[in-house]
């Protein structure tokens, strides 16, 4: 398999070459966006589950660096400042700001799973047009002339699949798991609330 990788990047031209270099590139970004992605959430719910215990027990849970944790700090120092009515619509904001950490990178994953493969086309539409432009030049069809368009035409279309297909995936998945967290948040959000009128 990895001769053919290598025999269709030999076929390419400067082009063809340029396209797998950026499909390459977005397969990296994308897999460090899913690994990051797996760790930064991971973390997440497991501290939320701690400041939910702490909250849930009366006590005042500072030390857990977690989004419930921000928005309940914010909570405290508005409280300070301004009246217990007011704190709700600031809390709403302060949720957002965290809704938007949370989702952080999930665009990106988005467009890797609609570009790659456009791209993959793009190389597929080079790759044959190179193919006739060859054969029109030679006059004949013989494999040798068109070998070298078609061997880019699949390998960028394969490609840009393989980059698209795990990043599609990534999205999808991710996506769910912060709609589950951003759920379980919004559910306690009333609790945070009354906790901070009533201290």
């Amino acid at each position: 398999m990895g001769n053919v990788w290598i025999s269709s990047w030999h076929h390419c031209d400067i082009a063809g070459k340029a396209i797998m270099v950026i499909l390459g590139l977005l397969s990296f970004y994308s897999w460090y966006i899913i690994i990051e992605k797996f760790l930064f959430l991971k973390d997440i719910e497991k501290k939320n589950k701690v400041f939910e215990k702490a909250l849930y027990r009366g006590e005042l849970p500072y030390l857990v660096n977690c989004p419930l944790n921000t928005i309940f700090t914010y909570g405290m120092e508005l409280k300070r400042k301004t009246d217990v009515d007011s704190i709700e619509a600031h809390l709403e904001k302060a949720f957002l700001k965290e809704q938007g950490k949370l989702e952080k990178n999930l665009t990106s994953l988005a467009t890797i799973t609609s570009i790659a493969p456009f791209l993959g086309l793009l190389g597929t539409v080079w790759g044959l047009l190179l193919s006739f432009e060859g054969i029109v030049a030679s006059g004949t069809s013989s494999v040798k002339v068109v070998a070298a368009g078609v061997a880019e035409a699949l390998i960028t279309t394969v490609a840009g699949l393989i980059v698209a297909i795990p990043a599609c995936v990534g999205y999808n998945y991710y996506r769910e798991r912060v709609l589950n967290i951003l759920e379980k948040m919004e559910y306690l959000f009333p609790t945070i609330l009354n906790y901070l009128k009533n201290i």
